[in-house]
């Protein structure tokens, strides 16, 4: 930590948001924060598996009573992969010689030694915690912060689902950027209207953001709607937006956050939680509807992947109106803007406007941070304030945000 401190950061280096493996300027940034790693129901008790985050390979397991844990991913004694393993009780049992670790990374049994020195031996564990259906983990090197909670997910009132999108194959701030983006759903989310005498009519929005206390909040102004659209984005990657509500027997609209993970500098996950506002039959009708959809909502049995539709408009052996028409239409128009960016979006030569706001904004305050953070600076601290609500915001200034 001391070597990486000492050594003399350029402006190229606070400006890299995209490189996120270990040692890397936005990597310590990153592992500041809590991540989510893996949707809570699809890990059940006594089971192991290995996860990817930030370039780096861990083991996640559910000991048997029901905590998760994390783990370093390969046993100390020679290397193997340690999610092949056994769980046991609250600890993990390597498949290749049988060492034994608990939770918090300290070998407890040596079962081929005859004199065993499992005293000596630990590998490196994690804070875990489980909030909104996902499973947390905190990979700085310091004592972890409070994981931020959000009055949204609390309460008996609703369904909470949390799920893990499909992998995006490319860098996890082309998801920022467009999470960032309020202008881009006019066309990426197929709001165009084609007109029978030729062309396209669109609403553009008025967009506006400003830095918050949490991060950033965007609002777009709809020509005709008198409803502000208002996203919050919290720092560093995760954003909360609303959704309308889809059933009758919903009493709000959908709140959902979206975080976005990189697995490595080449692809990237969104772990989304949505809080659904149904209860009784009607929650149990949501909960089957569900079942016979999987990843963005590509339904079962379809004979083409969302990632295969969105190659073959790439290489133009699709129309991408065509993508409208599928029920999964929103999240293929914006997976085909991101994936079309490159893995790595080149920003040195984008041309950017006053429609581009929020993704300037957002992209100041990561390089301020990481500024901040090369020169051993003070960085800020992030926290949402109490009564915070999805419309209780009104724009009073732009400055600064291009």
């Amino acid at each position: 930590m001391a070597s990486m401190q000492a050594r003399r950061y350029t402006k190229e280096d606070w400006a890299d948001f995209t490189h996120t493996g270990p040692g890397t300027l936005a990597g310590r940034y990153m592992r500041m924060f809590w991540q989510p790693v893996y949707p809570s129901e699809d890990l059940p008790s006594g089971r192991s598996v290995p996860i990817r985050i930030m370039s780096e390979e861990f083991t996640l397991y559910r000991g048997e009573a029901g905590a998760a844990h994390v783990l370093a991913f390969r046993c100390a004694h020679r290397g193997t992969q340690l999610s092949t393993g056994w769980v046991e009780g609250d600890n993990i049992r390597c498949f290749y010689h049988g060492w034994k670790y608990d939770a918090s990374g300290q070998c407890i049994e040596q079962p081929a030694e005859p004199e065993p020195f499992y005293q000596k031996v630990r590998v490196q564990s994690y804070p875990t915690e489980e909030y909104a259906g996902l499973i947390f983990v905190y990979f700085g090197e310091e004592k972890p912060p409070p994981l931020p909670r959000h009055p949204e997910f609390e309460g008996e009132d609703a369904i909470v689902e949390a799920r893990a999108s499909l992998i995006y194959p490319c860098n996890y701030f082309n998801r920022i950027d467009n999470a960032t983006d309020m202008s881009h759903t006019t066309f990426a989310h197929f709001g165009l209207h084609y007109r029978p005498e030729g062309g396209f009519e669109f609403h553009a929005p008025k967009i506006e953001a400003q830095e918050t206390d949490y991060g950033a909040v965007i609002a777009g102004e709809y020509p005709g709607d008198p409803v502000k659209k208002v996203h919050h984005y919290f720092m560093p990657n995760y954003n909360e937006f609303g959704l309308r509500a889809e059933d009758p027997a919903e009493t709000k609209s959908r709140v959902r956050f979206s975080w976005k993970v990189p697995l490595d500098d080449s692809h990237a996950v969104n772990f989304l939680a949505t809080r659904i506002y149904l209860t009784g039959e009607a929650a149990e009708r949501y909960r089957s509807r569900r079942a016979r959809a999987d990843g963005d909502g590509h339904q079962r049995g379809s004979e083409e992947s969302p990632l295969e539709l969105v190659e073959a408009t790439l290489a133009g052996r699709l129309y991408v109106q065509d993508l409208a028409e599928r029920p999964e239409g929103v999240a293929l128009g914006d997976l085909t803007t991101m994936v079309g960016q490159g893995v790595i979006a080149d920003r040195a030569n984008e041309r950017l406007g006053r429609s581009d706001a929020g993704v300037i904004l957002v992209r100041k305050m990561w390089e301020r941070e990481l500024r901040a953070l090369a020169q051993g600076r003070p960085l800020k601290r992030w926290m949402r304030p109490e009564g915070l609500e999805m419309t209780d915001w009104t724009p009073t200034n732009t400055e600064g945000t291009g």
